[in-house]
């Protein structure tokens, strides 16, 4: 069995009232709250930044695979 429904494509007056008061809580709500962004989530709270001397690591790395590449070379 199936249930045809047809959309004369107006909106009944409780449908309306539905949708203006939907769209004013969401108005309150997004304006009262702060969005949700990563920088808020409890993971990040406790994370430091990289220090002024967080380049040094990469740079050691770097010497590293040269070092591998020139010690390997002749091989």
């Amino acid at each position: 069995m199936a249930i045809i429904v047809q959309d004369n494509g107006k909106r009944s007056e409780l449908q309306s009232r539905i949708t203006s008061e939907l769209r004013e809580k969401a108005q309150r709500t997004s304006s009262d709250e702060d969005v949700d962004l990563v920088e808020d989530s409890e993971y990040t709270k406790n994370l430091k930044k990289t220090g002024r001397f967080g380049w040094f690591w990469f740079a050691l790395i770097f010497l590293a695979v040269i070092a591998i590449i020139i010690i390997l070379g002749p091989f």
